[in-house]
């Protein structure tokens, strides 16, 4: 590119210098002639180390993909022809062969006779950007559908509770346990927390969800394989949707139905899953495809294949994942003190008699249930309280704990866990967060229980905050 192209009035160093550092592509079209000028980021974005010896409208729409080429195409035809300015994205085949996406914005220039002399524009690489939208319509669609997936699990959970169970605690105790895996299962959704992931772990997480189900699901081969917190998002989604299918149209919807899950470490470091269903009900010669099916396809993005086969004995899927979702294993790392295990011996006879215990809880619902088991086991309970004003209140009352929600409507409850530790007060986290990493300064070394909790849960970390 010549210095023809940049300014060179003052300051023009200082632009001159921005140009050449920027992640935008920029050019200018001699209307006449047909060349360009460009930057040297812009033919880098066009997937070359430097600048061609020559640029061109046609040259450009060579790189365009076929079907965007005569859309984009007619944009800067009628620019050249009617002086009007354009905007576009577009998708592209770069010099190397990699599929890139780009936006590009432009106007013409006039002679003093209103004649276009030439076309200036800028192109930016989008393709990140395009990506993350991507996945969050990816994700937009499987929250739809896994809301609508979970009320068929919901029901196939309380049916199968009611059958395994002899009363109506034993009924709660197992729709409790089961609603709480469910829970787990869902949170591997969020990439960031789960920066790397062992296949075994995202099996048994998502399995944890389907109790009941798992004496008839066999497991073999390596399955102490770790891949990125995108690569374990994206084998949670599918494993989800093959076990919900399973338990509603396939072998694990039928008595005797059995599914077996194979890992083979393949040529490449490639990951080889084959999900295998027998003994189910026969399957239709035709399908309909449905956002599940959609979801399966998609899910690996480009690191990664499925392939389904609705074979007549039943569902076989065939899921491969390259080495570039893969990562080194995690290092073990010893739990959060916040988090302790509890010792169901220890707890039975638990009692919170004279305890004052301040209860902060976003959710009016979960309050009430939280303080009917505190004062069953004969605590007093201040509140539940749903704002940090009437908390802070609430707070001249002297309790002895207190439990808090993190976030209460449009509120966190920062304030409350500072006065708190100004007072020598001691208290529990509720949290439906994920990281606790992600909590603030407010709440550092407090004890966490994490939702959904079940009533042993709450009881033994509370029990361990007073004491």
């Amino acid at each position: 590119m010549t210095n023809d192209f940049l300014f060179t009035n003052n300051g023009g160093d200082h632009l001159d210098l921005i140009l050449a550092t920027s992640e935008i592509g920029i050019w200018e079209l001699d209307a006449v002639t047909g060349t360009a000028m460009r930057n040297e980021r812009h033919d880098q974005i066009f997937g070359h180390d430097q600048l061609l010896d020559r640029w061109s409208g046609e040259i450009f729409l060579t790189y365009v993909f076929e079907e965007d080429r005569q859309r984009v195409g007619g944009l800067l035809e009628a620019s050249l022809k009617d002086g009007v300015p354009w905007s576009f994205e577009t998708r592209i085949r770069r010099a190397d062969g990699v599929d890139r996406w780009i936006s590009a914005k432009g106007m013409p220039k006039f002679s003093d006779t209103g004649v276009v002399t030439k076309l200036i524009g800028h192109v930016i690489d989008i393709t990140e950007m395009k990506q993350n939208e991507d996945r969050l319509k990816l994700l937009s669609k499987e929250l739809n559908h896994r809301v609508a997936n979970t009320f068929t699990i919901l029901n196939s959970m309380i049916r199968h509770a009611s059958k395994k169970t002899d009363s109506v605690e034993e009924f709660a105790r197992s729709l409790t346990e089961r609603l709480g895996a469910l829970s787990r299962s869902n949170r591997v959704l969020v990439a960031e927390v789960a920066e790397r992931s062992s296949l075994q772990d995202i099996i048994r997480m998502e399995m944890e969800a389907f109790a009941g189900w798992e004496a008839r699901v066999s497991i073999e081969g390596d399955t102490n394989v770790w891949f990125s917190g995108e690569a374990s998002e994206a084998l949670a989604l599918v494993l989800h949707e093959l076990l919900t299918n399973a338990v509603k149209h396939g072998a694990l919807s039928v008595r005797g139905g059995q599914v077996g899950i194979k890992a083979v470490m393949g040529t490449g470091r490639r990951v080889h899953i084959k999900w295998t269903e027998t003994g189910g009900p026969s399957l239709p010669a035709e399908r309909t495809t449905g956002i599940g099916s959609t979801i399966l396809q998609k899910a690996m993005r480009d690191q990664g294949a499925i392939n389904l086969d609705f074979a007549p004995g039943g569902l076989v899927c065939d899921i491969v994942i390259n080495d570039s979702f893969q990562r080194e294993a995690a290092e073990v790392t010893a739990p959060p003190t916040a988090i302790f295990p509890v010792d169901q011996s220890q707890i039975s006879n638990v009692s919170f008699s004279g305890q004052r215990v301040l209860v902060v809880e976003d959710d009016p619902i979960i309050g009430m249930d939280i303080a009917d088991i505190l004062e069953a086991r004969g605590a007093t309970v201040i509140g539940p309280f749903t704002t940090v004003a009437s908390a802070l209140k609430a707070i001249r009352e002297k309790p002895d704990v207190a439990m808090l929600d993190v976030n209460l409507g449009q509120e966190t409850t920062d304030a409350i866990a500072l006065h708190l530790s100004e007072l020598a007060i001691p208290f529990l986290i509720l949290s439906g967060q994920i990281d606790s990493s992600d909590l603030g300064t407010a709440f550092k070394g407090a004890a966490i229980l994490s939702k959904p909790y079940k009533e042993q849960d709450l009881v033994s970390h509370l029990n361990r905050v007073m004491h």
